[in-house]
């Protein structure tokens, strides 16, 4: 009988453990900071569409303009959002050494080439801390031909997740921002940009 008991004891000791264990990862999975990888509720995110990779243009009626910020072009151009006013914008907040960044590169790489011209263009913005140099020596490593190289300083966007992209209609207000790299050359990606670039 005693025996008995001690083996009750020890299970309910046991299964005691396991509980507190199970919570305490629990509350380190809910209390971990979110990775520059992750993507936080965004109000100007519509609904995603089907293969959409959750990009949804919000309705033209309530786009609210995008706010500036200073950027410089290779050469060191200073460099605001409404130089590039009636077009369609992509803006791309990225660095080199942010895996989820450089994997989207070639994919918006071939977005320009495919739609830059006079009504859209590729804003890719590195953040890196070397300058347009960096990017500049990463793209050509990468073979990326059709973006151009601007930079800005990492202190205008401290605590960014990276990527960031700002779809950012002709009259400089946003369609569309958000989070975590995306497969921009994808045709239901790409529909949604030409359906911007078209007013929509």
């Amino acid at each position: 009988m005693e025996d008995r008991k001690k083996t009750i004891r020890l299970v309910l000791v046991l299964a005691a453990v396991a509980l507190v264990g199970a919570a305490g990862v629990a509350l380190t999975v809910a209390e971990r900071p979110i990775s520059y990888t992750g993507s936080p509720p965004n109000p100007s995110e519509s609904p995603p569409g089907p293969g959409s990779g959750e990009v949804a243009a919000t309705p033209a009626a309530a786009r609210e303009e995008a706010e500036e910020f200073p950027f410089f072009d290779e050469g060191g151009k200073p460099l605001r959002l409404a130089d590039f006013r009636g077009r369609t914008v992509l803006v791309n907040l990225w660095a080199t050494w942010c895996p989820p960044c450089v994997a989207e590169m070639p994919a918006l790489d071939a977005l320009q080439g495919r739609l830059g011209g006079e009504s859209f263009q590729v804003v890719a913005v590195s953040l890196d801390r070397g300058g347009a140099a960096a990017a500049r020596r990463w793209l050509d490593r990468a073979e990326l031909t059709n973006l151009a190289v601007y930079n800005t300083s990492s202190v205008n966007f401290q605590g960014a997740l990276l990527p960031t992209s700002i779809l950012i209609d002709a009259r400089g207000r946003v369609a569309w921002q958000g989070t975590g790299a995306k497969e921009w050359d994808a045709p239901a990606l790409t529909a949604v940009v030409e359906g911007v670039i078209q007013g929509g």
